[in-house]
């Protein structure tokens, strides 16, 4: 910069730094008794002139300035191309604001710490949403960490737990995802160049199966669903949250297959980004011949997917990594947190607290269980709901 006598310089922030700086513009007096003679100016700026020792500006010829302090492009007043990385723009996300998932034993085991973070999550099936992983490159609507980012995800919170991130931070996120997701290589910070569409939002979301539909109890029935934009066009690898207006007659899990509990019928709706689909009736018939399902069948559901029941110190005080035999007594002993009621009550699967708490979604104590994670699928439900309507035999 040329030392300008008794000239006051603005020196201006980068564009890129002012959402997360509140420092001001700062004027800083610069004097020279002599420029011509100073052996540490430096070059003249090419997109400034100068007359009579006066900064006057931009200089409009001069093109896009490569100075970080010149926040546009003076002959379009766009923004000059920003690179951003994965080690410099989303890690540091994740190390300010995702706290939990930087320590020894982070939630669902999801190790954010630098260093490990990327493995973690690209192209990994996630632990809330089986089926979805943490980031599928190319495509942030199918990415479950977007969802968790965002309000209202189908699967317990919204993340960070607390909090929630800056949305400029959540469209870095996704722009990152949507150039593909490169663990080293330059993406355009604001998305340009990268093909994005993916379909856009919801504008409309349709269960594909005409109503009414039959289901015997404990059998079930895989739904499919078509989410489209507001143009028509198809919305890739959205995330869908399914939902049963009868939890008692029938359960329906994250993937939208259904399984028959009680004679009744309930409405099934999807819904994606706030938009619901259209009800669709299901009627549940009795069944006189619900196939049997064995304790060792059980057992290994409750093993591999309640890890809080393990250990020294169980969640209510029920460890499912005991012996068998154990075990079994354990479940069918009185609830901890409900005196009234049996964990599990042979040949009543409606009545059993262990299995309301894994198949309900609305609670009278606690929340539905395995805690954190999406609802049980189907044929892991459909195996529990046999054994117990069968006698639960040890």
């Amino acid at each position: 910069m040329v030392l300008l006598t008794g000239c006051t310089v603005y020196q201006v922030p980068d564009e890129g730094e002012t959402e997360g700086s509140s420092a001001p513009a700062t004027a800083t007096m610069m004097t020279s008794t002599d420029a011509s003679t100073d052996a540490t100016t430096d070059a003249p700026d090419p997109t400034t002139t100068t007359t009579n020792g006066t900064t006057t500006g931009p200089d409009p010829s001069a093109g896009p300035s490569s100075d970080p302090t010149v926040s546009s492009d003076p002959t379009t007043g766009d923004p000059p191309p920003a690179d951003c990385d994965f080690p410099t723009t989303i890690q540091p996300i994740f190390t300010a604001s995702c706290s939990c998932h930087l320590g020894g034993m982070p939630p669902k085991g999801l190790v954010l710490n630098e260093g490990q973070a990327f493995g973690a999550l690209v192209s990994v099936d996630s632990v809330g949403q089986p089926g979805t992983p943490y980031v599928d490159p190319g495509n942030p609507a199918g990415s479950w960490l977007v969802t968790k980012l965002k309000p209202m995800p189908p699967v317990g919170l919204q993340m960070p737990e607390g909090g929630m991130l800056e949305p400029n931070e959540i469209t870095l996120i996704e722009n990152w995802i949507a150039a593909g997701a490169p663990e080293a290589g330059a993406f355009a910070c604001d998305g340009g160049g990268n093909d994005t569409d993916t379909g856009g939002e919801a504008g409309s979301v349709t269960i594909d199966e005409g109503g009414p539909v039959n289901v015997e109890i404990g059998e079930m029935l895989d739904l499919d669903v078509t989410v489209l934009d507001d143009q028509g066009e198809p919305v890739m690898g959205a995330t869908v949250k399914w939902l049963s207006s009868d939890e008692t007659v029938l359960y329906v899990d994250a993937k939208g297959t259904l399984l028959g509990l009680n004679p009744g019928s309930s409405d099934v709706t999807a819904e994606v980004d706030g938009v619901t689909s259209p009800p669709l009736t299901v009627d549940v018939l009795n069944n006189q011949n619900v196939a049997v399902a064995s304790f060792t069948d059980a057992l290994n559901v409750l093993t591999t997917n309640c890890g809080c029941h393990k250990g020294a110190m169980p969640a209510a005080g029920l460890a499912v990594d005991l012996a068998p035999a154990d075990v079994h007594a354990a479940l069918l002993a009185t609830a901890t947190q409900d005196a009234q009621s049996k964990r599990v009550i042979p040949d009543a699967p409606g009545q059993s607290y262990l299995f309301k708490k894994l198949t309900r979604s609305v609670q009278t104590t606690g929340e539905q269980m395995p805690k954190g994670k999406a609802p049980l699928e189907a044929e892991k439900v459909q195996l529990l709901f046999r054994w117990i309507f069968n006698g639960a035999q040890p």
